[in-house]
């Protein structure tokens, strides 16, 4: 169940609504939302400093929300527990040439993915397949490679073929596989180009989600149990570090959004009001335009500083674990932060509910940072999908 507030959030141009995840009906969270008319904020403003800044009431409802919803940073966990910081070369005939994928501009930025697909020849050896794509999803390169060609060298070659014809060369190579990242690391060591291991390939990631679901099934060789077994591969386990201090916000909250307000043709979230974040489409992902979209709302007095932080961790998703009570940040290509402890049921109820919404919208989910919970304008947003849930 969802408890809507009143509370301006951050601050998007349209009537933006951030609503509290509670795990039952009449549980809820402390939120966020932006006001279409100043009427209704200076009643969501009045209602908030009678509740001491820390809840909400719905204008049309007046359903008040917990105050234990809205997380300190400073708060003190039970005495048994530690304290933990919150915050915060194929055939010419076979490869193929760079391709429209959306219309628009090409970003500089690449995210290249090379492994195998569940497709086998007649020798029964798997398909191999260089993957290419701007971060824009306007530019798309396919290119299958026999397995006596998966080196380095071969790499390299593939890359600088396409760059030399992009219509606008690439600054950054992303990749999210670890276990290619010192063959991809060394085939870019000597191209122009900055090489980024990271798990923020989400226009690559979902384009793969498409060919596994459009494009591998209808290949001569295509075998479900390969495909399956892809699926079923289970993430690597890491083990959560002390998230730096630069990290750590004041307050936090689940919250959440309509997808509809990233999606068409006028969105009301786009790169122009997200602060020191980032985003990417989500047309191509199978979600209804109603579904709500999950996220994490940290406060900081020195909000703008830890945007800034943030957007150099290259955050990929949040994560939760509700046996253990550890809500991390996942960063990098395998970096893990605490950033919370959930200590008691409540928390852990909420947290149940953020995951099932996150499950819900197809892994989508966000992350917003802004100086209070009734400020008017954001320092961060990022948009994040977890492939895992």
């Amino acid at each position: 169940a969802h408890q809507h507030c009143t509370m301006r959030g951050p601050g998007l141009p349209t009537g933006l609504m951030l609503a509290v995840l509670g795990a039952t009906a009449g549980t809820g969270s402390g939120a966020s939302a932006m006001m279409t008319t100043m009427a209704r904020t200076v009643t969501a403003l009045a209602q908030a400093r009678a509740m001491s800044g820390l809840a909400a009431s719905r204008a049309s409802a007046r359903v008040p929300v917990s105050r234990s919803s809205v997380r300190m940073a400073s708060s003190t966990p039970p005495p048994s527990e530690p304290v933990s910081p919150v915050g915060a070369a194929a055939p010419a005939s076979l490869a193929s040439s760079p391709r429209s994928g959306r219309s628009g501009k090409p970003s500089p930025i690449w995210e290249l993915d090379l492994y195998t697909r569940p497709v086998t020849n007649d020798a029964g050896k798997k398909l191999w397949e260089l993957l290419v794509c701007d971060s824009n999803g306007v530019m798309r390169h396919v290119e299958p490679l026999p397995s006596s060609l998966i080196n380095s060298r071969e790499l390299r070659k593939r890359v600088q073929a396409l760059i030399d014809r992009a219509e606008v060369r690439p600054t950054q190579v992303r990749f999210f596989r670890s276990e290619m990242q010192s063959m991809i690391g060394v085939a870019l060591s000597e191209l122009p180009v900055l090489t980024v291991p990271t798990r923020r390939t989400y226009e690559l990631r979902n384009w793969l989600e498409t060919r596994y679901r459009d494009a591998y099934p209808a290949m001569p060789g295509y075998n479900e149990a390969l495909a399956a077994e892809e699926r079923a591969r289970p993430a690597l386990e890491r083990i959560s570090t002390k998230m730096p201090d630069a990290l750590r916000g004041d307050k936090w909250v689940f919250v959440d959004l309509p997808i509809s307000e990233l999606r068409g043709p006028n969105p009301s979230i786009d790169a122009s009001n997200i602060g020191f974040g980032t985003i990417f489409s989500t047309e191509d992902i199978d979600v209804p335009d109603d579904t709500p979209i999950p996220g994490l709302l940290i406060t900081s007095g020195r909000a703008e500083p830890l945007a800034a932080w943030m957007s150099g961790t290259e955050l990929a998703s949040i994560s939760v674990d509700l046996e253990s009570g550890d809500l991390t940040l996942e960063v990098g290509i395998d970096t893990q932060y605490m950033f919370a402890k959930l200590w008691d049921l409540k928390q852990r109820e909420e947290a149940a509910a953020f995951t099932r919404a996150c499950r819900e919208a197809r892994g989508l989910h966000f992350i917003a940072v802004q100086r209070e919970l009734d400020d008017d304008s954001v320092q961060g947003f990022w948009l994040l999908r977890n492939y895992d849930i």
